[in-house]
């Protein structure tokens, strides 16, 4: 087993998530999946040296719609959110891949640290500050759909080339809020494209936190107060094009949040 560093300088280079020659296992056969999402913080803890600044977590493949695509993905997979790809909502942004995908989700602020491996609803609630409406701008690589890389590359590189995330301006509070009853509606260009509940995220975003939590520590971690928490897409991911103008996901409480897109 090659060091964690040694791995992180192999994931740490241009167009690392577009070539399947580079996949992780090629050079280290035995990476689990907690390796590799060592690897990944090790990645952002360069940036973070760098001058970046670690905002937060976000789960992949947590609703059905997503699963459907790619059913035997780790339940969740974690991704490390660095400030230089948050974006406020409105804002506009360029996309880098020719396939992009719009991912709506409810996201939380933590108000203290969550440790452990075996969190209940109850425990993660108690330490959320409040929760608002978010975007994942989400380039997908050439090869993914394919399935041509490994479940370590993709936990590897996950969130370190391309693509953002946005958030919006209201932070509602926890109290008397059930995220598992709260509908999502994206839209494209003024064009309702699909709508989901709360519970799609594994039936519950508090479970998606836990078991976030869970993941970290099989690694040493935690998740931190005064981060960012996304839960993972509710409605099926969206697809988006130079050709379009505007996205927006609206939730009746939490509010909307939107992002154009540059031609």
């Amino acid at each position: 087993m090659r060091s964690i560093e040694e791995l992180a300088s192999h994931i740490d280079q241009p167009g690392i998530d577009g070539d399947p020659s580079k996949d992780i296992i090629h050079i280290c056969p035995d990476i689990t999946q907690d390796q590799a999402l060592a690897v990944q913080l090790a990645v952002k803890r360069r940036r973070v040296a760098a001058g970046d600044r670690i905002i937060g977590h976000q789960a992949s493949f947590t609703s059905n719609g997503v699963r459907a695509m790619f059913p035997d993905a780790p339940l969740p997979m974690v991704g490390t959110l660095l400030a230089s790809i948050a974006r406020r909502s409105g804002e506009e942004v360029q996309l880098d891949c020719e396939k992009v995908f719009i991912e709506c989700e409810l996201a939380m602020v933590l108000g203290k640290d969550l440790k452990g491996d075996n969190l209940t609803p109850i425990e993660v609630l108690s330490a959320i500050d409040g929760f608002l409406p978010a975007i994942e701008v989400a380039p997908l690589r050439p090869g993914v759909l394919e399935k041509v890389y490994s479940w370590p590359h993709l936990i590897a590189v996950q969130k370190a080339f391309g693509g953002y995330v946005l958030f919006g301006d209201k932070i509602m509070s926890a109290k008397g809020f059930d995220p598992r009853l709260e509908p999502c509606t994206v839209s494209i260009d003024g064009e309702e494209r699909a709508v989901a509940l709360g519970l799609e995220a594994m039936g519950n975003p508090l479970n998606v936190v836990a078991a976030m939590a869970a993941r970290l520590h099989a690694i040493g971690e935690h998740l931190h107060a005064g981060q960012i928490i996304m839960t993972g897409s509710l409605p099926p991911p969206q697809p988006v094009t130079v050709e379009n103008r505007v996205a927006r996901a609206d939730f009746p409480n939490l509010g909307s949040v939107s992002v154009r897109i540059a031609r």
